[in-house]
């Protein structure tokens, strides 16, 4: 849409017009409330409950762990395994004799 027309301000006569009035009607007032504004104290009520709920909701989390098992679990001894067998003992001279 062009600018010039996203701008252009609406005709003045029949804006500014007044409303007939119907015998039997009241006269239409425009709504000047705003609807679902929160006044300050039932924001702070639902800051407060917001928070309790979210402690509420760690705290049962924190407190649901696994329960330990009964025993712990053995740990194998650790074994070191060679890849080739021991060299033989050197032979032992024999003493002479007495």
């Amino acid at each position: 849409m062009n600018d010039a027309v996203k701008h252009r301000s609406p005709p003045g006569p029949l804006r500014e017009a007044p409303l007939p009035s119907v015998a039997g009607r009241p006269v239409f007032k425009a709504n000047t409330s705003q609807p679902g504004g929160l006044n300050k104290q039932q924001m702070l009520l639902l800051v407060a409950v917001s928070a309790l709920i979210h402690g509420g909701a760690w705290w049962f989390f924190q407190q649901a762990r696994a329960e330990p098992l009964p025993t712990p679990p053995e740990i194998p001894e650790m074994t070191v395994e060679l890849t080739s067998p021991t060299p033989p003992a050197p032979p032992t001279p024999e003493p002479p004799p007495p």
